[in-house]
C-alpha cells in the first residue's frame, strides 16, 4: 500500500474530527417552529458570521478565516468570502437582479457547514452591478424614512398612458441602521395592492439599490398607489427603547422607476399635468419662461397661473421660478410654462402658437427656446388670459366636500369633518393589523375647517376594536399623539390579556388646529421574556397585540367661528384671503425673485383651500385699510408701520442685516453703525446692545420703575398689578386686567431667520394683514421653496413664526389679542359652543362670572326666604 493510501484513513478521520469540532463552537440553529413557519420566515442555520462587522453584510476591510484558521481576505488576499446567516428568500419575491437567484450587489454566497450536508464554496469574486439611475423620482419628499419594528407608508404616483404601456423596472435605494437583523427584517413593497417585490434588509454600511421588473398590468394611466411595508427586526436588544433604533430611509437618488427603452415622453396633455413628477427631493418646478421686465398685470397672471398648475397637477409641492427663454435642458419634475399676451409668447418662444380671436388657449408645444416642451397658456387680452387659467383650475376636479387632496405626499386623502361625525380605520388608511413586537405606531391625517374653534373645551373618541396577548404584562400603555404632542394615555391593565371591543379612548381637541392634523396612536407592549431578554429571545414572533380596522375615529360638535390672527387657519385653509369675495390684496416688488416666491406661497395655499382666488398685485393705497393684505418681501422694503400692525419689532430687519451669516446670497446691505463696531474687541458683544437699544428691550429697567412710580399713586391699580404678576409667575397666566400693564410686546425674531411670517390686523379696522418676509429677495426665494414643504408648512401657527431653513427650527409667538370673525350662523347650538370655549381660554373671566352669578343667587334666594317669611307672619 502506498504512502498516499496509508494516508487517506487518517485524513478523514481529522477532517471529520475538526468539521464535528467546529460545528459544536458554532452558533446553534434557531428553528422557529419550523412545521408552522409561515412563507418567508427566515430559518436560521449554523452557518458562522465572523467575518462581518454585525450587520449581515460581509466588510472587505474585516479578517476572515478559514477552516484551518489562516486568514482569507486579510492584507493582499481580497478573494476570502466571509461566513454570514442567510434567510430564505420570500416566496414571490425579486432581488437586486430581479431574476431568481442572482446576486444582490455586494453578496457573497454563504459557506455551509451542515454535517451530511455538501461543502459550497463561494466564488472568488462577486458580480456587482451598478446602480442605475431613475427615469422617474417617486420619493416624495426630501427625505422618507420608516422608524420602528412595523411601519407603513402610502403615497400616489401619476403616470401617462405612454409610460404604462412599457415595461417598467423599480428602483429602490436605501440605507438602513446597524441594528436591524437581515435575516428577519423584510421592505414589502406593493402597488395598487398588487405585489412587487419583499426584500431582506442588508444596507447598513450604505445606500444599496435593488431592482425589481413591475409586472406587466400593474401601472396604470392615472394614479398609482406605491406602498411600502418595513418590519424590522433588533439584532440584540428586546427592550421598548431599542426600537428607536431600527430605521430604513430610502435614497432618493436611486429611487424611482426605469423605463424600457429610456425616459418617456414629458406629458403632452393637460390631464396628464399630475405626472409631470417630482425632482430628486419630492418637489415638482413650475418653470416660468418670459423674456423682459415683469409688469404688475404679469405678477397677477403668474400668481393665479401658479394656483391653477397646483391644483390641476396635484403636486404636493409646487415651487414656482421664472427663468428667460433658452433655459437649457429640463430637469426630471418640471413643468415648462409660458405665459401671456401674444408679445409675451412671441418674445419667450421661437415658433408660438397661432391664437384665436377671443379665445383663450390652453396647449402643451414643443419649442427649442422654452426648454423643450412648454405648456402654453395664453389670449389676446388680460380677461382671455385669465379665461385660460380658469379652465386650467376648472379641471381639477377636487370638490370633495369630505376628503382633503394629500395623497400625492401621504395616502390615503385627509377625512375632513365640519362638526359632529366618524369614520372608520378602514377608510383611513390603517387596516387589521397582528402585531409580535414592542412598540406598534399607527397613524391617519385628520382635517378641520378654518373656523375650527374647539381646542379649549371639545373632544374626540377613538372607539377601538383591538385585543391583547396574556403575555403583556399590566402596565403597557396604549397613547394618542395629535401633531407631535401627548393627547390621551390608556393603561392596559388586565394580566391574563384583554379584548377591547369599542373601547372608548378620549382625546381633547387641545391640540388640534386648522388644516391637516396628525394622530398617532403608540401601543408599547411589556413582557416578561423581554426583561430577560436571553439568546434569540428577539427571534420570537408570537403575536402579542391586535388591531382591527373596524375601530372609528368619532369627533364630536366643535364651535365654528373665524379668529384672528390665526396662522393656522391661513397656512390650513388660506383664511380669511380665500374665503373673501374680494381679490387677494398682494403687495410686493415686482422682481423675479419676489414674485416667484409670493407664487409659490399662492400655489401652497390654493393646495390647502382647494380652490384658487383672483390677486390684486397693484392695490389702491387707500384700500388697504379695509381688506385682507398679504406682504411680500425683503425686510429692508416693508414700510414700519406694517411691520408695527403685525406685532413685529422696527429694529428686526436691522438683526438681520448686522447678521451676514444669514446673508446667504451676499447681496446684503450693511448699516453704517455695524462697520463702525466691526474693529471692537467683542462687536457681537456691541452689537447685541445696538440692537437692545434699537428694539426697546434695553428699557425695561426704566419702564418698569416708571410703571411702579405712576401706579404707586393708585391703590388698586398697584394692587392689581402685583396680583398679575403673581399669577404670571405662579401659574403661567396672563390675566390681562385693567390698568394692569401696557400692551403686548412686539416680536423680535431671532438672528438665524430665513423666513418671517406674522400676522396682525389694519390701521383702523378687522381686515387682516399677513406679512411674509425674508432677508433679502433671494434670499426669501430659496427659503420659501424650504418652508412651504409640508412637513414644516403644517407646523406654523399662532401670530407670528420664524423659521430657518438650515435646522428646520421654527420659533413660534402665541396670539394675545385674538378677534372673531363670523363665518356660520350664530344659532344656539354654535353660540354655547362658542360661549365654552371662550370661557375655558379666559379663566379668570369665567371665575367672575361664575362669582357674580352666586351673588345674583345669593341675593334672589334671600329675598325670596324674606319675602316667605314676611307673608308667614
Amino acid at each position: 500500500m502506498s504512502a498516499l493510501a496509508r494516508c487517506l484513513p487518517c485524513g478523514t478521520l481529522l477532517a471529520a474530527l475538526l468539521l464535528s469540532t467546529f460545528g459544536a463552537t458554532a452558533q446553534p440553529a434557531f428553528n422557529m417552529d419550523e412545521g408552522n413557519a409561515a412563507p418567508g420566515d427566515a430559518v436560521m442555520s449554523p452557518a458562522l458570521d465572523m467575518g462581518n462587522d454585525g450587520t449581515g453584510a460581509g466588510d472587505p476591510r474585516s479578517p476572515v478565516f478559514d477552516i484551518q484558521g489562516r486568514m482569507k481576505n486579510g492584507p493582499g488576499d481580497a478573494t476570502g468570502a466571509p461566513f454570514t446567516m442567510t434567510a430564505p428568500g420570500p416566496a414571490g419575491g425579486s432581488d437586486a437582479t430581479s431574476a431568481p437567484g442572482a446576486a444582490a450587489p455586494g453578496y457573497v454566497a454563504p459557506f455551509q457547514m451542515l454535517p451530511g450536508q455538501p461543502v459550497t464554496t463561494a466564488p472568488a469574486k462577486a458580480e456587482v452591478a451598478g446602480p442605475m439611475v431613475p427615469d422617474r423620482f417617486i420619493v416624495p419628499g426630501p427625505r422618507l424614512r420608516l422608524e420602528g419594528e412595523s411601519v407603513s407608508r402610502s403615497w400616489m404616483t401619476y403616470f401617462t398612458q405612454q409610460e404604462v404601456e412599457r415595461p417598467v423596472t423599480l428602483l429602490i435605494g436605501y440605507v438602513n441602521a446597524i441594528y436591524v437583523m437581515p435575516e428577519l427584517s423584510r421592505l414589502r413593497v406593493t402597488i395598487n395592492g398588487q405585489f412587487v417585490t419583499e426584500i431582506a434588509i442588508t444596507s447598513p454600511q450604505g445606500p444599496t439599490q435593488v431592482k425589481a421588473a413591475i409586472p406587466a398590468g400593474v401601472l396604470r394611466a392615472g394614479g398609482n398607489l406605491i406602498r411600502l411595508d418595513m418590519q424590522a427586526v433588533h439584532r440584540t436588544d428586546c427592550s421598548i427603547e431599542s426600537t428607536y433604533d431600527l430605521w430604513l430611509e430610502l435614497d432618493n437618488a436611486l429611487t424611482g422607476v426605469a423605463f424600457a427603452g429610456g425616459p418617456a415622453a414629458p406629458p403632452a396633455m393637460v390631464d396628464d399635468l399630475p405626472a409631470v413628477g417630482v425632482d430628486v427631493r419630492g418637489s415638482t418646478h413650475i418653470r416660468f419662461i418670459h423674456a423682459g421686465a415683469i409688469e404688475p398685470n404679469y405678477s397677477a397672471q403668474v400668481l393665479l397661473a401658479a394656483q391653477a398648475l397646483a391644483l390641476r397637477g396635484r403636486f404636493s409641492h409646487p415651487v414656482v421660478s421664472i427663468v428667460g427663454p433658452d433655459p437649457g435642458p429640463t430637469p426630471p419634475g418640471t413643468l415648462n410654462v409660458v405665459l401671456g399676451s401674444p408679445e409675451d409668447l412671441r418674445n419667450a418662444m421661437a415658433f408660438p402658437p397661432p391664437m384665436a380671436t377671443n379665445q383663450p388657449l390652453v396647449r402643451f408645444v414643443n419649442d427649442s427656446r422654452a426648454g423643450g416642451t412648454a405648456l402654453v397658456i395664453g389670449g389676446e387680452t388680460a380677461r382671455t388670459v385669465d379665461a385660460a387659467i380658469d379652465r386650467l383650475a376648472s379641471g381639477s376636479g377636487l370638490a370633495n366636500d369630505d376628503k382633503v387632496m394629500i395623497s400625492s405626499r401621504f395616502a390615503p386623502d385627509a377625512h375632513f369633518f365640519t362638526g359632529a361625525g366618524s369614520v372608520r380605520f378602514s377608510e383611513l388608511g390603517v387596516t387589521t393589523q397582528e402585531f409580535s413586537g414592542r412598540r406598534l405606531r399607527l397613524g391617519f391625517p385628520i382635517a378641520l375647517p378654518a373656523d375650527f374653534y374647539g381646542a379649549a373645551n371639545g373632544q374626540a373618541r377613538i372607539l377601538l376594536d383591538a385585543a391583547y396577548a396574556p403575555s403583556v404584562r399590566p402596565g403597557s400603555q396604549l397613547s394618542v399623539y395629535v401633531n407631535g404632542s401627548l393627547a390621551s394615555a390608556y393603561m392596559l391593565t388586565e394580566r391574563h390579556g384583554g379584548l377591547m371591543e369599542r373601547k372608548v379612548i378620549k382625546v381633547p381637541l387641545t391640540h388640534f388646529r386648522a388644516g391637516i392634523n396628525r394622530v398617532w396612536i403608540e401601543v408599547m407592549l411589556e413582557v416578561d421574556a423581554d426583561k430577560i431578554c436571553g439568546p434569540g429571545a428577539t427571534l420570537v414572533r408570537q403575536q402579542r397585540f391586535v388591531v382591527f380596522d373596524s375601530s372609528e375615529f368619532v369627533m364630536d360638535d366643535f364651535a365654528r367661528i373665524g379668529t384672528s390672527p390665526n396662522l393656522a387657519a391661513f397656512v390650513g385653509r388660506g383664511f380669511p384671503y380665500f374665503h373673501s369675495a374680494q381679490p387677494v390684496a398682494v403687495v410686493m416688488r415686482h422682481d423675479v425673485p419676489t414674485v416667484a416666491a409670493a407664487a409659490t406661497v399662492m400655489a401652497r395655499l390654493a393646495l390647502a383651500h382647494e380652490g384658487t382666488t383672483l390677486v390684486d398685485t397693484a392695490p389702491s393705497p387707500a384700500s388697504l385699510s379695509s381688506r385682507p393684505v398679504l406682504f411680500i418681501g425683503d425686510i429692508n422694503h416693508i414700510p414700519p408701520d406694517v411691520l408695527r400692525q403685525v406685532g413685529v419689532v422696527d429694529a428686526s430687519k436691522i438683526r438681520w442685516l448686522a447678521d451676514p451669516a444669514n446673508d446667504r446670497t451676499g447681496q446684503g446691505t450693511t448699516p453704517t453703525w455695524d462697520s463702525a463696531i466691526a474693529s471692537t474687541p467683542n462687536p457681537a458683544a456691541m452689537l447685541d446692545q445696538a440692537v437692545r437699544v434699537r428694539s426697546g428691550s434695553g428699557n425695561e429697567a426704566i419702564y418698569d420703575r416708571w410703571r411702579d412710580e405712576v401706579v404707586s399713586e393708585s391703590y388698586v391699580s398697584a394692587e392689581l398689578l402685583h396680583f398679575q404678576e403673581w399669577v404670571s409667575r405662579t401659574f403661567g397666566i396672563s390675566l390681562g386686567l385693567p390698568g394692569a400693564g401696557g400692551g403686548e410686546e412686539p416680536f423680535t425674531p431671532p438672528q438665524n431667520t430665513s423666513v418671517l411670517m406674522a400676522q396682525g390686523f389694519a390701521l383702523n379696522s378687522n381686515a387682516v394683514w399677513t406679512l411674509i418676509a425674508g432677508h433679502t429677495a433671494e434670499s426669501l426665494d430659496a427659503a420659501v421653496n424650504e418652508f412651504t414643504l409640508p412637513e414644516y408648512w403644517v407646523k406654523v401657527y399662532g401670530q407670528a413664526a420664524a423659521f430657518d431653513d438650515a435646522t428646520g427650527q421654527m420659533e413660534i409667538r402665541m396670539a394675545t389679542d385674538r378677534r372673531f370673525v363670523v363665518t356660520q350662523p350664530l344659532t344656539p347650538s354654535n353660540l354655547r359652543l362658542i360661549a365654552a370655549n371662550w370661557l375655558s381660554l379666559n379663566i379668570v373671566t369665567y371665575a367672575l362670572v361664575l362669582i357674580l352669578c352666586c351673588i345674583a343667587f345669593a341675593i334672589v334666594t334671600s329675598l325670596l326666604l324674606r319675602r316667605r317669611a314676611g307673608g308667614r307672619g
